[in-house]
């Protein structure tokens, strides 16, 4: 009996963790969608995977740096002076790593003068980003700002 109820508490434990990893999945899959979206600079379907009431924060003191709230916000002060500021710019992925709804991207940017890494955190609820922080390394990004 004994090895029968540790059985069922094994399974059960299995099955609960197998389910933790598909939300995982699930965030994961959001995040992906969303930088293949702003990588093809289709703003709006961007826009359609992140929450109306989006918090989207870029630390530091860069073109783009404050608490930006809404996807509109994020398209006009953040994705546009990323153009003009960072010719070039782009984006390539080292490692995503989640845990339930949150999502990590250790990733490599560059643009023209700029060679650089960053972690961006996510908060993923019901299939919609809800929110988003950079960890870029705003100093050599202010150094490569063109203006």
């Amino acid at each position: 009996m004994k090895k029968i109820l540790l059985s069922i508490i094994f399974i059960s434990a299995l099955s609960i963790q197998a389910g933790h990893h598909e939300k995982a999945n699930d965030a994961k899959s959001v995040v992906k969608q969303a930088y293949a979206t702003f990588a093809a600079g289709d703003t709006e379907a961007w826009a359609a995977l992140h929450a109306d009431d989006l918090i989207f924060t870029v630390f530091g003191d860069i073109p783009t740096s404050g608490k930006h709230l809404g996807p509109s916000a994020v398209i006009k002060n953040v994705f546009e002076p990323i153009a003009t500021h960072w010719p070039n710019f782009n984006i390539q992925h080292k490692a995503i790593y989640s845990d339930g709804n949150m999502v990590f991207v250790h990733s490599n940017m560059t643009a023209d003068g700029l060679d650089t890494e960053t972690l961006h955190m996510f908060r993923v609820e019901g299939g919609i980003i809800q929110s988003f922080t950079a960890f870029d390394d705003t100093g050599s990004m202010a150094a490569a700002v063109v203006k």
